[in-house]
């Protein structure tokens, strides 16, 4: 649902920075928990899943195996593409902690097609989305990094993905998950002056009124729970501020998923299995949003 703005509690503007460094920082703590507490709940009920079956894994998409330098850290990453192509492209930003591409922070994950984000690039590919996704320094095949900063990261990652020859570069899309969020506002300008997005994601958002101005593009944020800060102070006051920044037209959507967990993350059951996926109506309002937008 699209955010009304009528009716809003007073803000204290003064305190926003402060509250927003906190609300990352406790996002970073909140995300990497509840992968750990989802995964020591499906660790078990997985262990005697049947593996998929062989009509499934004929219809992977094609895969394409990369690596970058991140200051002092050789990342690796993957471009996922779907048959039809050039495609639009979606660069994850992942959350905060030491992640894999797929979501899985180091031991908590064994089998990487259910990892949280290799889930969303499932469903992004099969709606004709290019995906381009990394592990984080010290995670997956990435060297560890002594200098590598999340912002450096996603940085060195956006300038890789969109280099690839089967991408539509004209139509790029930044999707930034927890801590993702402000990395991609803390220096959306980088971002734009290597290749201008057609759109960004805010999934769970950490991002605060004046950081989010920074963003041109049209912006969805999508955030969950009952928390009255993630429906006003990072949901519906982030529209008003855009909708009324001077001399811009700065496009907005805030969908609030009040039902979803922390983290816009759930766990869901396939057959014997239980996995920890994204908030099953945030994929799908996603994919209805890149879609508007994907020209």
């Amino acid at each position: 649902m699209a955010a009304s703005v009528n009716a809003l509690p007073a803000r204290s503007g003064a305190r926003e920075p402060l509250k927003a460094a906190r609300h990352v920082q406790h996002l970073t703590k909140l995300t990497v928990c509840a992968i750990a507490a989802c995964w020591a709940f499906t660790r078990a009920d997985t262990s005697t899943g049947a593996p998929l079956p062989q009509s499934q894994e004929s219809e992977r998409p094609t895969v394409v195996q990369t690596t970058f330098e991140s200051v002092d850290a050789t990342l690796a990453g993957q471009w996922e593409l779907p048959a039809q192509t050039p495609a639009p492209l979606v660069v994850l930003v992942p959350a905060g902690g030491r992640l894999d591409r797929n979501g899985w922070a180091p031991d908590l994950g064994e089998e990487s097609s259910q990892g949280i984000y290799a889930q969303l690039a499932q469903r992004l590919v099969a709606s004709g989305f290019a995906v381009f996704r990394f592990d984080k320094p010290g995670a997956g095949r990435s060297s560890p990094g002594h200098f590598a900063t999340e912002r450096a990261n996603a940085l060195e990652a956006y300038t890789h993905a969109v280099q690839h020859p089967r991408i539509d570069p004209e139509h790029v899309f930044l999707l930034g998950h927890g801590v993702g969020t402000d990395t991609i506002a803390g220096i959306y300008p980088r971002f734009a002056a290597v290749k201008p997005p057609a759109g960004v994601i805010l999934l769970d958002n950490a991002v605060g009124e004046t950081d989010s101005i920074r963003i041109e593009a049209p912006t969805f944020i999508i955030n969950a729970g009952k928390d009255p800060d993630q429906r006003y102070q990072y949901g519906e006051f982030l529209v008003e501020a855009r909708r009324n920044a001077e001399g811009r037209k700065l496009v907005t959507e805030f969908l609030l998923l009040a039902d979803a967990k922390p983290g816009v993350l759930t766990v869901r059951k396939d057959g014997e299995r239980s996995q920890l996926a994204i908030d099953p109506h945030a994929t799908d309002a996603i994919i209805r949003w890149l879609r508007e937008h994907r020209g």
